[in-house]
């Protein structure tokens, strides 16, 4: 997990199937709490790629306004993510 932006890493391996990320409406995860880091650059310093070769930052809901300039939120990823640490 990020501290700065609340983003959690998730390997393709944590899911039977990948799409789950992208078409739930809320997500809720449970991490450990030795797996947040401060800032983004020490996450990336985390993450070894090799084998798994897919992951994502999720990180709750996105905007765009692309479609007939009408905002959006949620139109990728979960609409809300909620994230519970423990020791």
């Amino acid at each position: 997990g990020v501290a700065e932006n609340g983003a959690i890493w998730l390997w393709d391996t944590a899911f039977r199937n990948r799409v789950l990320l992208f078409i739930t409406q809320h997500l809720v995860l449970v991490i450990p709490a030795n797996q947040i880091v401060p800032t983004m650059h020490h996450a990336y310093e985390r993450l070894s790629f090799g084998d798994p070769k897919f992951g994502a930052f999720i990180a709750g809901p996105s905007k765009t306004a692309d479609i007939e300039q009408s905002l959006v939120i949620g139109a990728h990823g979960p609409r809300s993510l909620t994230v519970f640490c423990f020791r």
